[in-house]
C-alpha cells in the first residue's frame, strides 16, 4: 500500500467524521438548550417558548445533517478499512449495534414526536419528551465515543489469532480513557453550541432590535459559553496528565519533547525537527513533565523512543495549538461580552458593533476548535488503528490513488453544498423569524 493512498484514505475518512461530528455536537448542545427553554416556559416565563420555537428549527436541521452524514461514515468504514472489523468486530459490532438502536429509539421516534406532536399533547408531556430527546441524543452519541476511546486504550479484550476477543465487557465499556474522552466530548458540545447561539444572536442584533426571547437567549448563551469553555480548559489539562501514560507518543508530540533524557520543557510554539532539534522554538522551561509518560525507571519518554511508529510531530503538535488558540480567543470574547453585559443590566444592544461582529465570528471559530482538536487525537494515534497492535496500513484496502482523489473531491463538494444549505436556511430564520402556528387546526 502506497504512502499517498494511506494518507488520502485517512484524509477522506477524517473529512466525513469531522462533518458528522460538527453537527452531532451542535445537535447535543441544542437539545439540552431546548430542554432548558421548555422547562423555563413551563414555569411561567412565556418568552422562553418563543425562543424554543426558533431554536427547535435549527436543532432539526442539525439533526438531519448529523443523521444523514453518518451514512457515508459507515460506508467508508467498510470500504476503506474492511479488515479492521475482522480484527475488532467482537468489540465494535455490539457497540455500533447499540448505537444504531439508540438512534432509532431515541432520535427517530422521540424527535419526531417532539417536532410534530406538540399540538396533540399536554404541555407537561411535551416538556418530558424534550428532556428525553436531550438524554437520548447524548446516550446515542456516547457509544461511538466509547469505541473511539477503546481503540486508544484497548482494555477488556485480548488480541489472539488476528482478532480481539472480549474478556470483560465492563472494562471495554469503562476503559481508562473513556471517562476523559466522554467528558471532553460533552464539554465541547456545550461550548460550541453555546457559542453558536451567541453568534446567531449577535447576528440578529446587527439586523434588527432584539425581542425579549432573543435577549434572553443571548444573555444565557454568553454565560453558558464562558462556563463551558472554562470547564473544557480544566478537562483538557486533566486529560493531558491522565492520558499521557496511556498515549505516550501523542503526549510527547503534544508537549514538544523530542529527545529523551533532556529536561522537559513545554513548547508554546516550535518548528519541530526530531533529528536536529527545533529549528525554532518558544519554550516554557522546566515545565511539561506532568503531560509526559515515564518509563519504568522514572525517566520521561521522548518522541525518539517511538522511532518508526511515532505520529507526525508537526501535525500532532500544531493541531493542538490551533485548538487551544481558538478556545482562548472564544473565551476572551465571551468573557469580555459577559462583563460588558453585566455593567449594562444585560442589555445586548449596549455592546459595541465591533464586539457583536466578533461574536458572529465565534461560529466558524467553534468549528475550527472541533476540527483541529479532533485532528490532534486522530493524527496523534498514527500509525495505529488499535493502539499497540493493529496499524492502519494493515487494514487499508487497495484503492487506487486516483479513485481516492476523485472520491474526496466529490465528498467535499457534497459537504460544502450541505453546509451552504444549512447556513442559507439559518439566514432565512434570522431574517424572517418564526411564523406562529396555532395549536389547533382550522384556526387562522
Amino acid at each position: 500500500m502506497t504512502h499517498a493512498a494511506l494518507w488520502l484514505s485517512q484524509a477522506q475518512f477524517f473529512m466525513s467524521l469531522s462533518f458528522t461530528l460538527l453537527f452531532l455536537l451542535l445537535e447535543i448542545g441544542l437539545a439540552w438548550a431546548l430542554a432548558v427553554f421548555r422547562l423555563r416556559a413551563l414555569a411561567g416565563q412565556g418568552h422562553w417558548l418563543d425562543a424554543y420555537r426558533f431554536w427547535v428549527r435549527i436543532f432539526a436541521l442539525a439533526f438531519i445533517l448529523a443523521f444523514a452524514s453518518a451514512v457515508p461514515v459507515m460506508i467508508q468504514f467498510g470500504s476503506l478499512w474492511p479488515d479492521l472489523m475482522d480484527r475488532i468486530g467482537n468489540v465494535a459490532s455490539p457497540l455500533l449495534a447499540v448505537s444504531v438502536l439508540s438512534i432509532f429509539v431515541f432520535k427517530s421516534c422521540l424527535v419526531g414526536a417532539m417536532l410534530f406532536g406538540q399540538r396533540r399533547m399536554s404541555e407537561w408531556f411535551h416538556v418530558v419528551l424534550v428532556v428525553l430527546v436531550a438524554v437520548g441524543v447524548t446516550i446515542a452519541a456516547i457509544w461511538p465515543v466509547m469505541l473511539f476511546s477503546w481503540l486508544r486504550t484497548p482494555e477488556g479484550a485480548v488480541y489472539s489469532g488476528g482478532q480481539y476477543l472480549v474478556t470483560s465487557w465492563f472494562h471495554v465499556f469503562f476503559n481508562p480513557s473513556f471517562p476523559w474522552y466522554a467528558a471532553l466530548f460533552l464539554a465541547v458540545a456545550f461550548a460550541t453550541s453555546s457559542l453558536f447561539m451567541v453568534g446567531v444572536s449577535a447576528l440578529q442584533s446587527l439586523r434588527r432590535p432584539l425581542l425579549e426571547p432573543d435577549k434572553a437567549v443571548f444573555r444565557g448563551a454568553v454565560v453558558a459559553s464562558v462556563l463551558s469553555l472554562l470547564l473544557l480548559g480544566m478537562l483538557g489539562i486533566g486529560a493531558g496528565t491522565a492520558l499521557a501514560p496511556l498515549e505516550p507518543a501523542r503526549a510527547a508530540a503534544a508537549v514538544g519533547y523530542w529527545k529523551s533524557g533532556t529536561t522537559p520543557s513545554l513548547a508554546i510554539s516550535a518548528v519541530p525537527d526530531i533529528a536536529a532539534g527545533d529549528r525554532w522554538a518558544w519554550r516554557w522551561h522546566d515545565t511539561g513533565g506532568a503531560f509526559l509518560a515515564q518509563d519504568e525507571r522514572g525517566a520521561y519518554r521522548g518522541l525518539d523512543q517511538f522511532s518508526g511508529m511515532a505520529p507526525p510531530p508537526g501535525l500532532t503538535f500544531w493541531t493542538l495549538r490551533i485548538a487551544v488558540l481558538a478556545a482562548a480567543l472564544m473565551l476572551l470574547a465571551s468573557t469580555y461580552s459577559w462583563i460588558r453585559l453585566r455593567k449594562a443590566a444585560y442589555e445586548p444592544s449596549t455592546l459595541p458593533v465591533w464586539l457583536r461582529r466578533s461574536l458572529v465570528a465565534m461560529i466558524p471559530l467553534g468549528g475550527l476548535l472541533v476540527v483541529s482538536g479532533f485532528a490532534h487525537l486522530v493524527v496523534g494515534a498514527h500509525p495505529y488503528a488499535v493502539a499497540g497492535t493493529v496499524t492502519l496500513s494493515e487494514v487499508l484496502v487497495g484503492v487506487p490513488v486516483s479513485q481516492l482523489v476523485l472520491g474526496g473531491i466529490a465528498l467535499l463538494a457534497v459537504y460544502a453544498f450541505c453546509m451552504l444549505g444549512f447556513f442559507q436556511l439559518l439566514w432565512h430564520g434570522i431574517h424572517y423569524g418564526v411564523v406562529p402556528v396555532t395549536r389547533y387546526r382550522g384556526r387562522a
